[in-house]
């Protein structure tokens, strides 16, 4: 398509005025025509934004305390319910249980053998040896009912009681020298009194072995042990020691 030339541009003259079209205003009274496809805007500007009528937030309802209270009161009870049945069930069940097993523990009580007691061994009397640490000892003999002892009226002693004087033998049954004390006796009576020997009166009857000594391994010496005892006690055993830490060892005097 060719264009007319155009006059060129003077300042001076006035220059035309461009034309637009303008679009048709309609008529009075006539609403103007919108073109297709397109919503006509409100008359009165755009409708205000309506808002939902919410509910006003409502605080946390209460809860009621009683079904919860009665609930708790419940559950104490079906429990201690359930614990008081079963201690009658562990009751029950251990009775009879202790029913069961007494004929049972009666059967076999019947066919058990009896208990035989033991028989202690005899006790070692006058002429046996007894064994007591490193010595051996045996009495010889027992002499009872001396008022006095000693022919020196300047050692003689007098007793309180009754002097008993019990002549025994000591051998050294071990491989080393081993010390005798006659201190180390004890004179038992039959209401199981236990008495010292009286030095001073053994040496009257035994001046060389009344107070005691070493012996050598195999060697056997003689010795008499005095007891001032009452009147009317009866002796009934001696104890012998080889040393006062020992155990001792028991020797009747009545057979």
């Amino acid at each position: 398509m060719t264009y007319p030339p155009q006059p060129p541009y003077d300042p001076s003259q006035a220059q035309p005025q461009q034309q637009f079209p303008q679009a048709p205003q309609p008529a009075y009274g006539q609403a103007p025509q919108q073109p297709y496809g397109q919503t006509p805007p409100p008359p009165y500007g755009p409708p205000p934004a309506y808002q939902s009528l919410a509910t006003p937030p409502q605080g946390p309802k209460k809860k009621k305390k009683w079904p919860l209270v009665v609930g708790v009161i419940v559950a104490i009870i079906v429990i201690s319910s359930l614990a008081n049945g079963g201690e009658k069930e562990e009751t029950s069940s251990a009775s009879s249980t202790t029913q069961a097993v007494a004929p049972i523990a009666e059967a076999g009580a019947a066919a058990a053998p009896a208990v035989v007691p033991a028989v202690e061994a005899p006790t070692a009397g006058i002429g046996t040896e007894v064994r007591d640490g490193k010595f051996g000892f045996v009495v010889t003999g027992v002499e009872t009912g001396l008022s006095s002892i000693g022919d020196n009226p300047y050692l003689m002693e007098d007793a309180d009681g009754q002097f008993i004087l019990v002549r025994v033998e000591i051998t050294n049954i071990s491989d080393k020298p081993q010390s005798y004390f006659g201190s180390n006796q004890t004179l038992v009576d039959t209401l199981g009194r236990e008495f010292t020997n009286n030095t001073m009166a053994a040496i009257n009857v035994d001046a060389e072995n009344a107070i005691g000594g070493d012996i050598n391994p195999g060697i056997t010496k003689s010795a008499t042990i005095v007891f001032d005892i009452p009147v009317d006690a009866t002796p009934k055993e001696i104890e012998v020691h080889d040393s006062m830490f020992s155990g001792g060892a028991t020797i009747s005097l009545t057979q």
